[in-house]
């Protein structure tokens, strides 16, 4: 008996909906065949959208119960997953129950299992409950007339504060040129680890000391000036500091002989010479009218400036060198360091230190108030020592700390970020930049071919000025700028001086 031949036809049927039916069962009635195309066109006429929603949320808060023990926090990618799926059901099933938390993760609500209303996805005519109407406070139309597609809605409308709650900023990261972009040479700048020979003005003038002249530049107008030469009296520079007080013009200079002298760079003039001291003068510190000398000698002279006299109050405490002095933003406290690696807290009017710090084993040069948080004192430690520290100076307490690996030569504390500034000398020869919190490091600028001696900022404190034993003074754009307000006029050096011969920072080269 012959087989029957295939139809050369395929037949389709929907195992989801009834099982089929038994071959032995009883033929039935011969039912006209149906063509079917090679596309599968699926029927949404009997999906219900909202069940399989609400079930399916219901499995997903069931199997994270089951795992609460092993998460305690869900993942972004869950949150952004429950917000996604607020979303979907608003737009499909005009469901716009906000979340009950305010943040995109899991809503504590009853899973909804009944069935809504019957709608097309695609349909051309209005909506008996649309948000249009609600949001305008007519009576929905009961018109079934064909109307034109209504214009896409916006998301605010059809979600209401499903994405209410912000998204959380994210971290910005600051890109710091490796490269300086400004290189001046700076000939006989001495290579001494004790020595404070450079310092910038609130007009942004630079004042440098080389050996036993004193130079200035302009760094608004690119000019530099010879302001003194100690040369033929035999004496040396070895420290320089602007007073911060009036426009910012006047200018002390320690020397190797023990004595200070303040000049008018404006003028060129030197307004007075004071003594007091036996040996080099290596530390200065203005406070308005007040000057701070540190000396060889183990002394601090503190003066007033305004007197004719000039009598000064000798502080004793330190039994070696006095390397570094310090003024807080508010003038209430001084901080010196020794050559015996202690830090020393004054208060004025008192000629007993208020506070001994005494965990460093090297010379404390390197001194920082911060300009953020009263109090809060930091400071660099020498080569046996290689330690950046930072104190709250009003209980004597020791913050953080760090090994920087290196000698730490001078500090800097930015005006316009929380973040810490050293200068490395043996044998890293490099710029760190710290976080204050918890001393992470930034930044490590290498450009320097000797030990970085001195750190200076400018006015906006969006750029420091580095000098080093390679004989160079190098500009490094590292901050942004802080909020307070460049000086309005700069006390740049007098057009005589600048057109004169001799400045040895009038020679500017780019590496």
């Amino acid at each position: 008996m012959d087989e029957p031949k295939a139809t050369g036809c395929f037949s389709a049927y929907d195992y989801g909906l009834k099982s089929p039916a038994p071959s032995t069962c009883t033929p039935r009635s011969k039912v006209s065949p149906c063509q079917y195309s090679d596309r599968l066109i699926p029927s949404r006429a009997a999906t219900d959208l909202g069940t399989g929603l609400s079930l399916l949320e219901a499995d997903e808060n069931s199997f994270r119960g089951l795992n609460s023990s092993t998460a305690t926090r869900g993942t972004p990618d869950d949150e952004n997953k429950a917000v996604y799926d607020r979303l979907l059901r608003s737009e499909l099933l005009g469901l716009t129950t906000p979340p009950t938390n305010g943040k995109g993760g899991d809503m504590d609500e009853p899973a909804i299992l009944g069935t809504p209303e019957r709608r097309s996805l695609f349909r051309y005519r209005s909506s008996p409950n649309s948000p249009l109407d609600d949001l305008a406070g007519q009576q929905p139309s009961q018109s079934a007339s064909p109307l034109p597609l209504p214009l896409p809605l916006p998301l605010p409308f059809l979600s209401g504060g499903l994405m209410d709650s912000p998204a959380p900023p994210r971290p910005t990261t600051r890109k710091i040129p490796q490269e300086p972009f400004r290189i001046l040479s700076a000939p006989r700048l001495e290579d001494d680890f004790y020595l404070n020979a450079l310092d910038c003005s609130g007009s942004d003038v630079l004042a440098v000391g080389l050996r036993s002249c004193v130079d200035t530049f302009c760094m608004r107008t690119g000019q530099a000036a010879r302001l003194c030469d100690l040369g033929s009296c035999g004496n040396t520079v070895t420290s320089v500091t602007w007073a911060k007080a009036g426009n910012g013009t006047h200018l002390a200079v320690g020397t190797l002989m023990g004595e200070v002298q303040i000049y008018d760079v404006v003028t060129g003039r030197k307004l007075r010479s004071m003594g007091g001291h036996q040996r080099r003068v290596a530390a200065l510190a203005w406070h308005g009218p007040f000057l701070a000398t540190g000396s060889r000698d183990a002394d601090i002279s503190f003066r007033d400036v305004r007197l004719p006299d000039c009598h000064a109050t000798c502080l004793r405490g330190h039994s070696q060198e006095v390397c570094g002095l310090k003024w807080s933003p508010d003038g209430q406290h001084l901080a010196s360091g020794g050559n015996e690696g202690t830090i020393l807290i004054w208060v004025p009017g008192s000629d007993v230190p208020v506070q001994r710090l005494a965990e460093h084993e090297a010379a404390v040069k390197a001194l920082a108030w911060s300009p953020h948080r009263r109090g809060l004192l930091a400071s660099g430690g020498g080569t046996a020592d290689k330690h950046l520290r930072v104190w709250n100076a009003l209980n004597g307490t020791c913050i953080s700390s760090v090994n920087t690996c290196s000698q730490v030569c001078d500090l800097l504390w930015s005006q316009s970020t929380d973040e810490i500034v050293t200068a490395q000398g043996y044998s890293g020869n490099e710029v760190h930049i710290w976080r204050s919190q918890g001393l992470s490091k930034v930044a490590t600028l290498s450009s320097h071919m000797a030990r970085v001696l001195h750190l200076a900022a400018s006015t906006d404190g969006q750029t420091i000025i580095t000098g080093a034993g390679d004989e160079t003074i190098r500009f490094w754009s590292v901050f942004p700028p802080c909020a307070r307000p460049r000086a309005a006029t700069a006390a740049a050096p007098p057009s005589q001086a600048i057109a004169g011969v001799g400045s040895s920072l009038g020679r500017l080269t780019i590496r």
